[in-house]
């Protein structure tokens, strides 16, 4: 490998090199692994600084025959990864103006203090510090959810495990309609990314449901060695007012209490969405939108 920056196609990327710059750096999150890469966005390219020292991943498209680059679902954050001081922002960031007429990217949690002179744009993400027992992170609850908690408790509510597709099809039920830029491909491809993780252990479904067996809230949730995240969180209608999800996530906090492990619960900039998150006592680890566009005129005009 040569040294400086060299960008390259996904099929020219050392998965191996790759997978371990990930893995070595606490920064490096499961949505920039090969397999995950592979698995929904199979344009990407790497930026790869020396040998493998430091990665960046860019999911590209082409549309009229102009390469863009864009962040596909159910991938929250990319970014930069690996040594820190050997890091050239400038020359990343011009090699991605070099590679794409136009970008809507986020670089992870870690990389503020490399993007300091760059206009970015914050974006909201909450995580739980799973490193100590249950009823530690149980005390820094709020008052109201407490109370849900008891109420959801004594109509003896079953946490249990569940089936993957029963996962998905429960999400695109629910919210499909309301989150109309993720496309049925997009699921479809979602699906053969879990099936693979699932035979890692890195896929998992908890679910709650009535002494009847009746399903009322489930989760898909994805683990690497450092987080467990909330990629589908469902409340079923029957749920709702049993307060079912608030029961859930009590209790995946439970399952995983004492293990070096954060939850990661993926934010929202939805008001009511990250108020209830944030009665967990999630903290704000936020990520970054970085906008370029280079659109020839006048698609630049059309295209923001």
């Amino acid at each position: 490998m040569k040294p400086g920056i060299q960008r390259l196609p996904a099929a020219q990327i050392d998965a191996a090199k790759w997978d371990l710059c990930v893995q070595q750096h606490s920064n490096g999150l499961l949505y920039s692994t090969t397999t995950y890469l592979n698995a929904l966005c199979p344009d990407w390219e790497g930026l790869v600084i020396n040998d493998y020292e430091v990665i960046l991943a860019l999911p590209t498209r082409k549309k009229w025959g102009i390469r863009y680059a864009y962040t596909p679902p159910f991938i929250q954050q990319l970014g930069i990864i690996g040594n820190i001081n050997a890091v050239d922002t400038a020359g990343l960031l011009k090699m991605i103006k070099e590679a794409v007429a136009y970008a809507d990217i986020h670089f992870n949690f870690a990389n503020a203090s490399l993007l300091q002179n760059i206009p970015l744009t914050s974006r909201t993400n909450l995580v739980i510090s799973l490193d100590q027992p249950w009823v530690q992170i149980q005390a820094q609850y709020s008052h109201d959810l407490k109370e849900n908690i008891r109420k959801a408790t004594s109509q003896s509510l079953v946490y249990t495990h569940a089936g993957l597709h029963e996962a998905i099809d429960h999400f695109q039920d629910q919210y499909a309609a309301r989150i109309k830029q993720i496309h049925s491909s997009d699921y479809d491809h979602f699906l053969r990314l879990c099936e693979q993780l699932q035979t890692s252990g890195q896929c998992l479904v908890r679910a709650v449901t009535n002494a009847a067996k009746e399903l009322l809230a489930i989760a898909l949730l994805l683990k690497d060695e450092r987080r467990i995240y909330n990629l589908m969180n469902t409340t079923l209608p029957a749920g709702r007012d049993k307060e079912a999800n608030h029961f859930l996530l009590d209790n995946i906090i439970g399952e995983f209490a004492g293990k070096p492990l954060l939850f990661d619960l993926e934010g929202s900039e939805i008001p009511g969405v990250k108020k209830f998150y944030t009665s967990f006592g999630a903290v704000h680890q936020p990520y970054f939108h970085y906008h370029y566009n280079g659109l020839p005129w006048p698609l630049r005009l059309l295209k923001r």
